[in-house]
């Protein structure tokens, strides 16, 4: 008889690759019946097209306005999430956050179920509060909490080499379990949204910053560099989640700047990413040394340019040096550097020698920073579980 497994993320897990993959992974594995647990996109679209089973909970205080209603939001969230998933009765529950992490462990308590933290960030080194001591002392609470509730998982998995060495250390665990973010593998011989959707010229190269687009992840540092590299033969398109505040303060970065070649796409299906991916010349891969969680992290967008052969100019942080030293398929460089940044984005431009290595590396490479290879993890953490 299957077990049954419940994904649980406190938001919306649309545009998650991670949960997706994993979920389709383990239901593919016919051992397991797999159901994730995930808030109503805003758009209000519950999209359930997947092998999965696939629950929403709905938001009724979203209408309630302003960030004063917030608490009222999150807590009708918590809530909702905590009594469907315990109604789930599963016999494993995979946490993905922190919130998610004490919902499983609350149902732990009452039903005896097991649960398998699958981090997605280092909770530990959050931003919560804008005071910074404040903010310190409540991380070091999370870490303390985590810590207690983790004795009683049945593994700890975290998707980075660096961070799982750092959660061994925090939470007091003999091993962290590494399961990449990379893409499910693909042959994509060549792509041209991106141009069509803007109807950019053939002749334009184009640079594109993909994922979630906020501060911190190198868009004004990019920008700038744009602007003072001395070609006009492309231009710099961002594709994800942004606010139309942030949009502004990075248009008129761009106009301050002199580079007008600034493009915006919104975020696309996680199935459909790649194809978007393959339809850029060079990705950008920056990331600022504003936590440790992203100077330990190795975004994914660095793992699906190299699945589609497109040549990246990314931090020189320590887990994006672990890929690298193997892909040699771009740039590392400071990513406080902008004439650093400049001169990779001339050198991938202008260098067609060493661009052509770059992409043939990569096709070794994708066969390493694979999720064929990654699920196989997945499967012998999950089959381990003692569901006696």
């Amino acid at each position: 008889m299957k077990k049954k497994i419940c994904i649980i993320r406190s938001g919306d897990i649309t545009f998650i690759s991670r949960i997706h993959r994993a979920a389709e992974a383990l239901q593919e594995s016919n051992k397991y019946d797999v159901e994730t647990l995930s808030i109503t996109p805003r758009d209000g679209v519950k999209r359930i097209d997947y092998i999965y089973k696939m629950q929403y909970v709905d938001i009724k205080s979203r209408v309630l306005k302003g960030s004063v209603f917030s608490i009222i939001r999150i807590f009708e969230g918590l809530a909702k999430l905590f009594f469907r998933a315990l109604k789930q009765k599963a016999d494993l529950y995979l946490a993905i956050g922190l919130e998610d992490l004490v919902i499983v462990y609350i149902i732990s308590k009452i039903n005896g179920a097991k649960f398998i933290y699958s981090a997605n960030e280092l909770e530990g080194d959050r931003r919560r509060l804008s005071n910074e001591k404040l903010n310190t002392k409540l991380n070091q609470i999370v870490i303390s909490a985590e810590r207690m509730i983790l004795k009683k998982a049945e593994q700890v998995i975290a998707a980075d080499i660096e961070r799982a060495k750092l959660m061994e250390k925090w939470y007091k665990l003999k091993h962290v379990e590494v399961v990449r973010n990379v893409p499910v593998p693909m042959d994509i011989s060549r792509s041209n949204l991106i141009r069509q959707k803007l109807n950019i010229p053939k002749d334009q190269k184009v640079l594109l910053y993909q994922g979630m687009l906020s501060k911190g992840r190198g868009l004004e540092l990019a920008i700038e560099a744009c602007s003072k590299t001395p070609l006009n033969n492309f231009c710099f398109v961002l594709l994800g989640f942004i606010s139309e505040t942030y949009k502004k303060e990075l248009k008129d970065l761009a106009k301050k700047n002199g580079f007008e070649e600034l493009y915006f796409i919104p975020p696309v299906p996680w199935r459909e990413l790649l194809y978007w991916t393959k339809s850029a010349d060079i990705s950008i891969v920056l990331i600022e040394n504003v936590s440790i969680s992203y100077y330990l992290a190795a975004p994914n967008k660095l793992y699906e340019s190299i699945m589609v052969g497109v040549p990246y100019i990314a931090s020189d942080f320590p887990e994006i040096n672990h890929v690298h030293n193997v892909s040699q398929s771009g740039i590392l460089v400071n990513p406080e550097n902008v004439e650093a940044i400049s001169k990779a984005i001339e050198k991938l431009l202008e260098d067609k020698s060493f661009y052509d290595e770059c992409v043939y590396n990569s096709l070794e490479a994708k066969n390493i920073f694979s999720w064929d290879n990654e699920k196989k993890r997945l499967l012998e953490i999950v089959d381990k579980v003692n569901f006696a």
